[in-house]
């Protein structure tokens, strides 16, 4: 075998453990957990005051409050005990409002706000 032989082979390896080990903590970290906690639907009393900090900013027409207020329900999200996908879809949900709230365009957050009641909090 010449050295470009064995450099491929051990190229390909590299990038087939990588590959494997990519899939391994996607897969892992994707399952749900049985920790019970706050979630989607299930919020506790942080989540609920950050929650309200929100809606205040937001009817208030207060930026700096607003993105303060995200930030923390951001954080509440990586408290929940559920799955990467329905985390994934909450920050990117979150991040659309952030951006609403960054144009102050006060009646898309506010809708966007409403939105986010109506999926993750209890009616």
């Amino acid at each position: 075998m010449n050295t470009r032989t064995i450099n491929a082979q051990s190229s390909l390896f590299v990038v087939t453990m990588f590959l494997s080990i990519t899939i391994f903590i996607l897969a892992s970290g994707g399952c749900a957990s049985n920790v019970s906690g706050p979630g989607p639907g299930t919020p506790d009393v942080m989540q609920m005051q950050h929650y309200e900090m929100l809606v205040s900013a937001i009817e208030a027409k207060t930026r700096v409050d607003a993105l303060a207020a995200l930030a923390l329900f951001e954080a509440d999200i990586f408290r929940w005990h559920t799955n990467t996908l329905t985390e994934t879809i909450a920050i990117t949900e979150l991040l659309a409002l952030t951006d609403a709230v960054d144009k102050e365009d006060w009646v898309t957050a506010k809708r966007m706000l409403l939105e986010l009641k109506s999926k993750y909090r209890p009616s």
